[in-house]
């Protein structure tokens, strides 16, 4: 890929961020695209994962190649359902996050590790004619990793041009991750704030105000006789009453 090229596919890139708020939508997107359109850095596979802090675990969120079919048939559970804790240092996916740096191994099963059998891994590999793995952090806006890039090539050695250009990428995809992170957090807030109002409003129509009534007799055996006949209490009687008021 001449450098134009490249340039023109990372314009491509940054089109699809644009309006995508889902983290999901926009990582499947994103391998899509890397997949269909760098064939020539020999990329035969790309995926994306995410960083759940809260859970201290990295789950799979998309991933694209055109033995799709024949891996889904493969694998324990669907790919989105995979996960490994952030404890299992001994996985490079999420030895990328820990360390917030890329790691690459010719064997592929070295980035699935806790996740599913190595011998299964073994077997995708084959089957897609892998050479080489590499993952790279995402990294949002304070330069923490929020998840990690995996692409698998077909060639077992990385060249400067094509480190250059995965680096670039993966910064980018950063960036927009970073966007959608920042709209995560401001829908959270307004669903809580929203909620808040809700119960605010129900609660207005809770009487919180207490006070002495001086009555007569008279008047009392009214409110009984009253309430008796409509199966309410003298408080229920009155609130209705005052309810019925013009302001």
């Amino acid at each position: 890929m001449v450098m134009d090229d490249q340039a023109l596919f990372l314009e491509k890139i940054t089109h699809i961020f644009i309006g995508t708020h889902d983290f999901r939508q926009l990582a499947r997107q994103v391998v899509d695209l890397i997949v269909r359109e760098l064939k020539d850095q020999n990329i035969v596979t790309a995926a994306i994962g995410r960083l759940h802090e809260k859970d201290k675990l990295v789950y799979a969120y998309a991933y694209s190649t055109k033995y799709r079919q024949m891996i889904d048939k493969l694998l324990p559970s669907r790919f989105s359902e995979l996960n490994v804790a952030l404890s299992r240092t001994d996985n490079l996916a999420v030895r990328t996050i820990l360390t917030n740096q890329m790691q690459q191994s010719r064997r592929m099963a070295d980035f699935s590790r806790g996740m599913v059998p190595d011998a299964l891994v073994d077997r995708i590999q084959k089957i897609m004619g892998g050479k080489l793995t590499l993952t790279f952090p995402i990294r949002v806006h304070s330069g923490k990793p929020a998840g990690g890039l995996m692409l698998v090539l077909k060639d077992d050695k990385l060249t400067g041009g094509q480190m250059i250009l995965f680096e670039t990428l993966a910064k980018q995809v950063g960036l927009a991750f970073s966007n959608v992170f920042e709209f995560e957090k401001l829908m959270a807030k307004y669903q809580n704030l929203t909620a808040q109002l809700a119960k605010a409003v129900k609660e207005e129509d809770i009487p919180s105000v207490k006070f002495t009534l001086r009555i007569t007799p008279k008047e009392n055996q009214n409110l009984e006789r009253i309430g008796r006949e409509r199966g309410k209490t003298k408080a229920e009687i009155l609130r209705a009453f005052l309810d019925q008021i013009e302001p």
